[in-house]
């Protein structure tokens, strides 16, 4: 039949009721663990509601999205492509609409649609629609899933900066700071944006500044949580990015709590550009990094340290294998650029005393907020495309020959943790460690089974299932790409990225820890994403049993593969994944995806040994 489309504002009357539907029914419809978790989006505007000149309060809307639907928009109906249908009930009847998710980062979601007010009472006419969405919305995140507390992102842009700065509400031409007196650091912490507004001149503009009302010269400290950033797409010029920030000021409802904006870095000049939108959109009054409601021009500080003479004069080398671009490395001949996502800080290493015997290298140390020491670094190869580095625990403010004669820094004990780091340019791909179809029951969680597969005949996919064991209700899928896999202490380790997320920014990296007793008969346990050790898979993992051929062998169809998209290992600034039990379903209790204690201090010990030099420094300058 025909299709009747419904203005529900209009025409209440034209919806008619879905045949058949009912959610429990739904097949393989699902929002995945990183969609879900409580949201605010911005529910007036455009128009100029709640910009500069308009007496109206921008307004928040809440919105959470389960493990089957979005409760103000509908339960999950069907997926199409990376669409999905959500069939909405209400006391006219029921209808579908279809929209796009695209998660930019691990904090941010772009909600493409047409408009809510669009309904359709038939399938393939909903399905159709899709392809006339636009974007629609902004959805920042509040909440994580089990409403844990969110995660900030390591801030894009790292380090100190002299800024000017602009509004552009059309009520005057002049700049109201116009030189570059302000500054913008991201320091100590590297997730927190911190402005202080020196030297500016402000009239009276309207009330959703960066900077509130003020008709006289003031210096403003302001801070902004970074809630993520992505690339602006082929509408702008190639290195443009978006980024969001959470205004940490007690709440002004003429003022946004959710700031987008553009940015881009000019290379012949090293500035960078940066505008905002006037509210809480990435669109209103925003037209490109350098043409926004607000800009600033931002330039490295005058103040940063050199490089000292003795390291400039030694320069020593990193073994050939390790060179060229990692996740959030680039390792050249003597330097090693770095950054910890998880600790929020950027490093630069450079080598002034290599030994590639014992794989340890003295280097000088510099952070992206100019703490400088010289430590011990050891790298290790793990695999054609997977490597390890790991920083001593002694550092000193001066070179010395005895940094890399710790005997600890080795040891599997070792309290040093390894970053892994997976290659980007993979010339060869690695198999995965398992051939053959598995399952078994999740310990912790009764009555779901998990399904491990390999693929035959592209051996570098792995695919894994979570289901009810009774009913055989699908709770997670997800496909992974294994980079790299090596043994250790009798246990395998095999490094993956996930090869699913078609609407990511980024692909999370994820560790594994095996032990393959038979060919019948394996454990494995999750390890995060810098695969930790003193993991027993025997006592704390999953026991899976052999069940039959890989896919390819046999019937069953396996998922398409997708192709790995390069990114670029500087600007990509989103967080991976804290890794909780990364196997369990994500439809179970909240308790059981919650984040793992170990990993924090694992992603942040590099921070710490690193900046120990400073007391001892402190302490003899003084």
């Amino acid at each position: 039949g025909s299709v009747i489309v419904s203005d529900v504002s209009e025409n209440p009357s034209a919806v008619v009721t879905l045949p058949s539907y009912d959610p429990q029914f739904m097949a393989h419809c699902y929002f995945p663990a990183e969609f879900q978790g409580d949201f605010l989006m911005q529910v007036n505007g455009p128009g100029g509601k709640g910009s500069a000149n308009s007496v109206e309060p921008i307004q928040y809307s809440a919105l959470n999205i389960t493990f089957d639907s979005i409760p103000v928009w509908g339960y999950c109906h069907k997926r199409v492509g990376e669409n999905v249908l959500l069939v909405d009930t209400t006391a006219e009847g029921q209808c579908i609409r279809c929209f796009r998710l695209k998660r930019r980062s691990r904090n941010i979601i772009e909600v493409f649609s047409e408009d809510l007010n669009r309904c359709y009472t038939y399938e393939d006419i909903a399905i159709a629609s899709c392809d006339k969405l636009t974007s629609r919305s902004v959805l920042y995140r509040t909440k994580e899933i089990g409403g844990l507390p969110i995660r900030n992102e390591f801030c894009p842009i790292a380090g100190k900066y002299s800024f000017k700065y602009n509004v552009n509400d059309g009520t005057e031409d002049t700049t109201e700071c116009n030189t570059f007196s302000s500054t913008l650091d991201n320091c100590p912490d590297g997730s927190v944006f911190r402005l202080q507004f020196k030297k500016c001149a402000f009239e009276n503009h309207g009330t959703n500044l960066i900077v509130e009302n003020r008709t006289t010269e003031v210096d403003r400290n302001i801070t902004f949580n970074c809630l993520g950033s992505w690339p602006a797409g082929p509408d702008y010029s190639n290195n443009t990015r978006f980024i969001a920030l959470l205004d940490t000021r007690d709440g002004d409802d003429f003022r946004p709590r959710y700031r987008c904006g553009l940015y881009h870095s000019d290379s012949s000049t090293s500035r960078i550009y940066m505008a905002f939108s006037s509210d809480s959109s990435c669109t209103q009054n925003l037209h490109n990094s350098t043409s926004g409601y607000e800009t600033l021009i931002l330039t490295r500080a005058l103040n940063l340290q050199k490089m000292p003479d003795y390291v400039s004069s030694h320069l020593a080398s990193y073994p050939k294998w390790v060179h060229g671009d990692w996740e959030e490395s680039v390792i050249s001949k003597s330097t090693m650029s770095f950054n910890d996502l998880n600790g929020y800080r950027s490093y630069t290493f450079v080598t002034v005393d290599s030994d590639d015997d014992t794989d340890r290298y003295i280097v000088y140390s510099k952070d992206h907020c100019e703490n400088q020491a010289y430590v011990c670094m050891m790298m290790r190869q793990r695999s054609e495309n997977v490597m390890e580095f790991k920083i001593g625990t002694i550092s000193s403010p001066v070179y010395a020959k005895s940094l890399c004669e710790d005997p600890t820094l080795d040891r599997y004990d070792s309290t040093s943790p390894w970053m892994t780091q997976a290659r980007l340019e993979r010339i060869v791909e690695s198999p995965c460690p398992i051939t053959g179809h598995y399952i078994g029951r999740i310990p912790d969680l009764p009555g779901t089974c998990a399904e491990l597969s390999s693929n035959c005949n592209t051996k570098e996919i792995m695919y894994y299932k979570v289901t009810d064991c009774e009913s055989g209700e699908l709770y997670e899928e997800r496909t992974y790409l294994c980079l790299g896999q090596w043994e250790e202490r009798g246990v395998m380790y095999t490094y993956t990225k996930r090869n699913d997320t078609t609407n990511d920014v980024y692909a999370p990296t994820e560790c594994f820890v095996g032990l393959i007793v038979n060919d019948d008969e394996i454990y494995i346990k999750e390890a995060g994403d810098h695969c930790l050790r003193n993991i027993d898979p025997r006592t704390e993992g999953m026991r899976l049993y052999r069940k039959g051929q890989c896919y390819g062998n046999s019937p069953s169809p396996a998922p398409t593969p997708l192709k790995p998209n390069p990114h670029d290992p500087i600007m990509r600034i989103t967080t991976h994944s804290m890794p909780g039990n990364a196997l369990a379903p994500t439809k179970k209790t909240p308790k059981l995806i919650s984040a793992s204690a170990s990993l924090t201090q694992h992603s942040l010990n590099i921070f710490i040994y690193i900046t120990i030099y400073i007391f001892y420094f402190e302490f003899t300058h003084n």
